[in-house]
């Protein structure tokens, strides 16, 4: 009997001694894993403890550029105020690499689909690396992070609204190639605006935007000078996206808030002017994976809405007097793209501008064709060339009076590139 006693009191003191040393430990929470987010496509996951889906991606690009000008003439115009060409002390043969970052965050709430996008990039390279600018040099390299995009958009029953640094609603074709120091001066931009877009029907839609042009360099003063900017830039376009393609109409406004040329009897005072741009683009689906692209666009006193110009002629212009007046310009660009197997994708542009100045008769011209192609052995690994050419044509007159003169620039150049995208 004391035996048995003795049994179970041990058995009583250990399990008391258990229960207290259990009671001691620390409580595990659940673990909550990441779970897949399939209602914006591929890649999205959720944010732990949120309804927001997330997606990361980006690529790593690595680039080799030789560039020169026919006949080793020297291709800068930078007496005058042209900042292009090929200086003989610049360097032929540039690199450059890329790494570039996105954050693409999506919900979706009772007041509609919120999304907030983020893009970083990171550049080691030439200072200013096109060919047909050189105005800083290509010979300095250097590195700098900026920031590529961001911007929110809410989209629900009203329409898409959308806020942030985002591609200009007046852009619809940009360009293939690569065109890191040889390009087509595309003049696409993504500037700071607030933008309404509303959807029709049928792939229709309807947008305006207030954009603002001195966050992007849109706003170029020319001979002239600009007064501090009291308005954005307005911009508005009709697009419609169906199965054969695209196609959209656009059409933009500025307040110029000028100065009168110096010198002039009214030197000084208020001159404004309104400009304008309009343009029109279409893209065409091929079967078989093939698009063919173009963009025309006209503008009086809007030039980088066209393309990126000759640096020198700018917006506006002013005479002897001191009058000043909007200065003109038009482009029109295009391009074929296409697999020509699983893994071989090629594509070859060609562009051409013109622009003059209301009083002095300056004039430039703008020509350029370039072809590339890109290899894909696996998914998200490409290695490609691209050659491509461009031709300046620049004719001057006064002031001063004995100042007159026609010169062409041409340069060309092939590059290649190697990118892994994530």
């Amino acid at each position: 009997m004391k035996l048995k006693s003795l049994l179970f009191g041990s058995a009583a003191v250990l399990a008391a001694g258990t229960g207290a040393r259990a009671a001691d430990l620390p409580t595990v929470e659940p673990v909550e894993y990441v779970r897949i987010c399939d209602a914006f496509g591929t890649g999205f996951f959720y944010i732990p403890g949120t309804d927001t889906c997330l997606k990361l991606s980006g690529y790593v690009r690595a680039e080799s550029h030789y560039v020169d000008g026919f006949d080793d003439n020297d291709l800068t115009h930078r007496n005058h105020g042209f900042g292009f060409g090929l200086d003989h002390e610049e360097n032929n043969w540039t690199t450059r690499v890329r790494g570039h970052v996105e954050w693409d965050a999506r919900t979706q709430t009772d007041f509609g689909l919120i999304r907030a996008f983020i893009a970083l990039e990171g550049t080691r390279g030439p200072r200013n690396t096109t060919a047909n600018d050189s105005t800083n040099g290509v010979s300095s390299y250097g590195s700098g992070v900026t920031l590529a995009s961001a911007f929110i958009q809410i989209s629900n029953d009203w329409g898409t609204y959308t806020a942030g640094k985002f591609g200009s609603f007046f852009d619809f074709f940009g360009s293939h190639l690569y065109g890191t120091r040889i390009g087509l001066e595309d003049g696409t931009t993504d500037p700071n605006l607030f933008a309404w877009t509303f959807a029709g029907g049928n792939g229709f839609s309807f947008s305006i935007s207030a954009e603002d042009p001195d966050s992007t360099g849109r706003r170029n003063s020319g001979d002239d000078d600009y007064e501090g900017m009291q308005l954005p830039d307005g911009v508005a376009n009709i697009r419609v996206d169906q199965g054969w393609g695209s196609a959209q109409i656009m059409g933009a406004v500025r307040q110029i808030h000028d100065k009168q040329g110096f010198g002039g009897p009214d030197s000084g005072d208020d001159d404004d002017h309104l400009g304008f741009a309009v343009g029109a683009g279409v893209k065409i689906g091929i079967p078989g994976g093939w698009e063919v692209v173009a963009q025309a666009d006209y503008t009086e006193g809007m030039e980088a809405y066209v393309w990126s110009g000759l640096n020198g002629l700018g917006d506006i212009d002013n005479n002897a007097a001191g009058d000043s007046d909007t200065n003109t310009a038009w482009g029109v660009r295009g391009g074929i793209s296409g697999p020509i197997t699983a893994n071989l994708k090629v594509w070859g542009d060609a562009a051409f501008y013109h622009e003059e100045e209301h009083y002095s008769d300056d004039e430039g011209e703008f020509i350029a064709a370039g072809v590339g192609a890109a290899w894909t052995p696996v998914p998200g690994l490409s290695f490609g060339p691209e050659v491509a050419w461009n031709s300046w044509d620049v004719s001057e007159s006064g002031p001063p009076a004995t100042h007159d003169e026609s010169e062409d620039y041409d340069v060309w150049g092939v590059m290649w590139r190697v990118q892994r995208n994530f």
